[in-house]
C-alpha cells in the first residue's frame, strides 16, 4: 500500500488524565489523518484522533507526522 507513513501514539484514558500515552509504531495510511478521524486496529479497536503533528522532515522511520489517539466509541 501507498501512502503516508504515520507515526502513532495512544493514550488510554484520554488526553491530560492519568495514565501516559504510549507508542503504537508506525502505520501507512492513503492520506494524512485529521482530529476526529477513527482508527481502528487489528483486533477491532476504535480510537479517536485527538491530535496531528506534521514533521518539517521526514524522521528516521520515514513517518511525516504523528498522531496521539485516544479509546474511542
Amino acid at each position: 500500500m501507498t501512502g503516508y507513513r504515520i507515526h502513532v501514539w495512544f493514550d488510554p484514558d484520554g488526553l491530560e488524565r492519568g495514565e501516559p500515552i504510549h507508542d503504537d509504531g508506525v502505520i501507512t495510511l492513503p492520506m494524512i489523518p485529521v482530529p476526529g478521524m477513527e482508527l481502528r486496529d487489528g483486533a477491532g479497536q476504535i480510537a479517536v484522533i485527538r491530535r496531528v503533528i506534521l514533521f518539517a522532515v521526514p524522521g528516521p522511520d520515514n513517518a511525516v507526522a504523528a498522531v496521539v489517539c485516544e479509546a474511542g466509541g
